[in-house]
């Protein structure tokens, strides 16, 4: 590699790696926000209906988009902080040069996931139109738009590890959660 493309590949990698960073932030607070939100919403409609004797209208459709929002957001999340379902005790256990092998057809798989995701995500959200929620006047596609950013965000973070991993910049060990051990 010529110093021109040593400094263009550094370039890069820092841009993404601020990228990364910014984004993890991003994720950060839209999660708490979010489950914040619904803890709010969820307990004042219990008091308004318990203690008030006041049932609001919005009591279990906004929260219940707001879950969904939060499934898919919380889909990335876990992706980007590598907490998602998986086996790793297996993959600890194997050769190093095994498990660059699994952990880049995990990547695969589980990015084509996050693709099919936004794409199928996309069409579905796309399909509610200028619809609104019925209990208050907030558009559908809002709440429906988080399934294809969630599969975007899973299917780049896994494009970005999968580099990664196929030019030896992260070890497979780097992306399994932290064990109690």
């Amino acid at each position: 590699m010529s110093t021109g493309q040593g400094i263009v590949m550094h370039r890069l990698e820092k841009a993404i790696l601020t990228a990364d960073r910014w984004l993890g932030a991003l994720l950060d607070a839209a999660v708490v926000a979010l489950a914040g939100l619904l803890l709010l919403l969820l307990n004042w409609a219990v008091l308004a209906r318990f203690i008030l004797n006041d049932s609001v209208s919005w009591g279990e459709e906004l929260p219940a988009q707001l879950l969904a929002m939060l499934t898919f957001i919380g889909a990335a999340y876990l992706t980007r902080t590598n907490e998602h379902l998986g086996f790793d005790a297996v993959l600890r256990v194997m050769p190093r040069g095994l498990q660059r092998l699994v952990t880049a057809l995990n990547l695969i798989l589980m990015g084509a996931f996050g693709a099919l995701l936004a794409w199928y995500g996309g069409i579905a959200a796309a399909s509610f139109g200028a619809r609104s929620l019925i209990s208050v006047d907030a558009p559908m596609v809002l709440f429906r738009g988080a399934m294809p950013l969630g599969g975007a965000l899973i299917a780049l973070f896994c494009a970005v590890r999968l580099v990664a991993i196929a030019t030896g910049r992260i070890d497979p060990m780097d992306l399994l959660p932290e064990s109690d051990a």
